[in-house]
């Protein structure tokens, strides 16, 4: 088993749930990728770092730094930089959007803000519409970085990548929801839980 089954295995076995679940878009769904249960364990959050670093290794232009929307993508950052100080490879820094400034000390809405023209590549665990992974885009270049690429762990195949790609066309996912065939079978869920006329 290679680095990408195994952390299939593991997406399947910590993170698919089955249930009765509301999305952050509102819509129901009878599953649901828990991904913290993966980016909080030891081996699937090395497995990503690694399998992440060898997504933006393909980039035409090289970001120097990742981050995203808290807290979606906080834990990938830190093992991505971390990873890619350790391996030598693009990844110097990490940065992290937040929902709201800050409303105490630095005040910031960007936990360690990097000079204007940095080049990011944003992720996330999951997409589903897209709009989170933009509200981090639209705070970094707002900032005066460049977004390079979107990257991310599961897409749920609702119409997010495509939302995503309108705007910034290198966005890749390691896995879809196609990529579990327990979730092909109406017993599970044939909807990606998406409400009629959601974006």
């Amino acid at each position: 088993m290679n680095d990408r089954e195994r952390l299939r295995t593991l997406i399947q076995e910590l993170c698919l749930l089955e249930g009765d679940f509301t999305l952050s878009t509102g819509a129901k769904s009878r599953f649901y990728f828990d991904c913290k249960c993966v980016t909080l364990d030891g081996e699937g959050l090395t497995l990503i770092a690694k399998e992440l670093l060898k997504a933006i290794e393909g980039f035409p232009v090289q970001p120097s730094a990742i981050g995203g929307l808290t807290m979606g993508a906080d834990f990938i950052t830190a093992a991505v930089a971390v990873l890619s100080h350790q391996t030598g490879g693009p990844i110097k820094h990490g940065s992290i959007a937040r929902k709201e400034a800050k409303k105490h000390g630095t005040a910031n809405k960007i936990e360690n803000e990097l000079p204007p023209g940095t080049k990011i590549v944003v992720v996330d665990d999951v997409i589903t519409t897209g709009k989170a992974t933009l509200e981090a885009c639209k705070d970094f270049e707002e900032a005066g970085y460049t977004v390079v690429g979107i990257l991310a762990v599961v897409d749920r195949e609702a119409g997010g990548r495509e939302n995503l790609k309108r705007t910034y066309p290198i966005v890749e996912v390691l896995f879809t929801k196609s990529d579990f065939p327990e979730l092909a079978t109406p017993a599970k869920d044939l909807s990606a839980g998406m409400p009629a006329g959601a974006n």
